[in-house]
């Protein structure tokens, strides 16, 4: 089966990485074509519905150079279309027009569908079944805010979703966040199948993380209450999935931020398995320098916060 995903308009870098990252991880589908906001995909689109950033998938009945060609059946019931145009076309009329074609009349639910047709505009047209739609309400509902326990200072559950899903991990695998926060990582984690271990530095964040987890109903290992350099686990982490401490909204305890870079990297690498990634997030390239003697970086997103910040998601690769 071929499908086209429909993905936000934000950062398409981040997007690109994160899907070639789903692609090998499960090695179940293959991409057949990329442009702005749109892949053509072959195969198992199940685990991209984990993205945070795919918009909608459907599976694709027709394919013309005009819309005004399509020539297909589709699935009997009630159906609505919509579609998905670049500047200079009229949305509306592409939906009136590719609804007619189907045979529409009498058939068209906008209340209680069977099925949604989407018509979308890329290198040509694609003509597909809705087979999934992200949840904003969903993900909106896990932002810090509307959690328990929040702090000014965390990440949107999309860009946790990210870094798991670049941590090149399948469910089952477990995954270290070393400086959790609030947890938020680990919520988007375990809610994606992983089996979770938190730590951080201060003992109310690993009380209000324990709180979240608790609130979404989802367990964990253990969340330690312990200085980056005294954390020792007994069995080594498929990956480590980690926003880093940075400026005044880092728990530094006696460290300066390049001591704690430096002593950060070599616990990575004492309790990750061997090859396994670490998907983190920096706001100095610079630091990673202290990465290097145990890992190679494989790729590098910058992402605009705000004017005056720019957040790195990076994928590093132990050596050995």
């Amino acid at each position: 089966m071929r499908y086209v995903l429909e993905y936000t308009r934000e950062n398409r870098d981040i997007v690109s990485s994160e899907i070639n990252a789903i692609k090998e991880t499960f090695r179940d589908f293959d991409i057949i074509y990329k442009s702005d906001f749109i892949y053509i995909i072959e195969g198992n689109y199940r685990d991209i519905e984990n993205s945070g950033f795919i918009n909608y998938i459907s599976q694709i009945i027709d394919e013309k150079p005009d819309y005004n060609e399509f020539n297909c059946k589709i699935p009997e019931g009630k159906f609505y279309v919509r579609a998905s145009v670049p500047p200079g076309y009229n949305t509306e009329m592409v939906e009136s027009t590719v609804g007619k074609i189907l045979g529409g009349r009498g058939r068209i639910s906008f209340n209680n569908p069977d099925f949604i047709v989407r018509a979308v505009k890329a290198d040509i047209w694609y003509l597909g079944i809705l087979v999934y739609s992200r949840n904003k309400k969903d993900f909106e509902s896990r932002r810090a805010p509307l959690r328990p326990f929040f702090s000014p200072v965390s990440l949107h559950p999309k860009y946790a979703r990210y870094l798991i899903n670049t941590s090149y991990t399948r469910p089952g695998d477990t995954v270290l966040d070393p400086f959790c926060g609030t947890g938020g990582i680990l919520i988007e984690a375990a809610l994606m199948g992983r089996r979770i271990i938190g730590n951080d530095a201060l003992l109310n964040m690993v009380m209000g993380t324990k709180l979240n987890l608790k609130y979404f109903d989802l367990k964990y290992i253990e969340i330690y209450n312990l200085d980056i350099k005294d954390l020792n686990i007994n069995k080594a982490v498929d990956a480590i999935v980690t926003d880093m401490p940075y400026g005044r909204s880092s728990s530094v305890n006696d460290y300066d931020i390049q001591n704690l870079y430096k002593t950060s990297f070599e616990k990575f690498n004492e309790l990750l398995k061997s090859h396994g990634k670490c998907s983190i997030i920096v706001n100095n390239l610079e630091l990673l320098e202290y990465s290097k003697k145990f890992f190679k970086i494989i790729n590098s997103v910058p992402v605009y916060q705000h004017r005056s910040l720019i957040r790195y998601f990076v994928i590093i690769e132990k050596i050995s």
